[in-house]
């Protein structure tokens, strides 16, 4: 392989959007339910430093599940125009094949280096067989309707909160609480409403496929916005309740993003907010979404690494998530402004 040909296949590499997801996508609802823990227990016997590593692991293996699904779809996005960089088709089928299991080997390497019980190395390898039945045949579960709904919507967020939870040892009403209200903030059901037109061309019969636009569209509108909009309200209040050192700072978040949702709601109605980030986040999600990512992580953040400074390679991470989301929000909402 020439050198020119090395650097072609390096930069594809790096154009592959399961990065972006995996630092944009599912794991900006990780960080609460860990801070929720650090914040509400004696987490003196916590590993601060295989907590983060954990972190980056649980990205890595983020990343493994859409540069998986990237593969297994190399055909279909071709034939509906998605044969780009981003997807993968930059790279030869065997590239793809190395990532994936590179990917997987580096990811669980590290899970045996950092420690953690039995049930948590369990769940974490659950965590990979939805993944992987979520996208390779036979059961390829993304084109099975409901199943491929229910499994996106397990391993995303659900699933890899249980793994941070069984590592941190934390076992209580809240273990099972806390991924399901994180999923009802955000259900993987809105990606794929919004992904309709495409996903029909491409031939890939999602839920939202299946149900069709305009009922996926009303599902989202009338019942996951709103169901999203009260779980952070929830979230932010069980915060303040087991919380007690950051009780005004986080009553604050609960007024601003109560406030400020219900303001950009009125808004909307009265026809003077219109900016869209994605089709199914109107103006009062929007605010929801900011209100979450730049004022209640922050906050939850000061709390912990205040509590014990050697949570900071964690928060080092959640800055460049939030930096990450800010250069995308900006870029977004200046786009529509033009």
């Amino acid at each position: 392989m020439s050198q020119t040909t090395r650097r072609s296949e390096l930069a594809s590499v790096v154009r592959l959007r399961a990065w972006k997801l995996a630092l944009a996508g599912p794991s900006v609802y990780w960080y609460f339910p860990i801070f929720f823990v650090l914040l509400s227990t004696n987490s003196s016997r916590v590993n601060p430093y295989g907590t983060a590593a954990l972190f980056v692991v649980m990205m890595v293996s983020a990343s493994w599940g859409f540069i998986l699904n990237d593969f297994m779809d190399r055909e279909a996005d071709a034939k509906s125009g998605r044969a780009d960089d981003i997807h993968g088709h930059g790279l030869s089928a065997s590239t793809m094949k190395m990532l994936i299991i590179s990917t997987a080997v580096i990811s669980w390497a590290v899970v045996f280096f950092i420690g953690g019980g039995v049930v948590f190395k369990v769940v974490l390898a659950i965590n990979y067989a939805f993944g992987a039945a979520y996208s390779i045949p036979p059961l390829k579960l993304k084109v099975r309707r409901f199943w491929g709904f229910f499994a996106n919507s397990v391993m995303e967020r659900p699933l890899p909160i249980l793994v941070f939870l069984t590592y941190l040892n934390y076992y209580t009403i809240w273990t099972i609480v806390l991924p399901i209200l994180m999923e009802a903030c955000w259900s993987v059901f809105k990606h794929q409403a919004a992904d309709v037109r495409e996903d029909t061309e491409a031939g890939v019969t999602t839920f939202a496929v299946h149900l069709g636009e305009r009922l996926s569209m009303r599902i989202v509108n009338y019942f996951l916005n709103p169901l999203s909009f009260f779980s952070l309200l929830f979230l932010t209040g069980i915060s303040i309740l087991y919380t007690p050192n950051l009780q005004t700072p986080l009553a604050i978040c609960f007024a601003l993003t109560l406030i400020g949702s219900f303001a950009a709601l009125v808004g909307e109605h009265a026809g003077r907010l219109k900016t869209y980030i994605t089709p199914t986040d109107p103006p009062y999600i929007m605010f929801l979404n900011l209100s979450y990512r730049f004022l209640l992580l922050p906050v939850l953040a000061y709390g912990a690494v205040s509590m014990r400074a050697e949570y900071f390679p964690l928060i080092i991470i959640l800055a460049g998530t939030l930096a990450y989301h800010a250069f995308a929000y900006s870029k977004a909402i200046r786009h529509i402004l033009r």
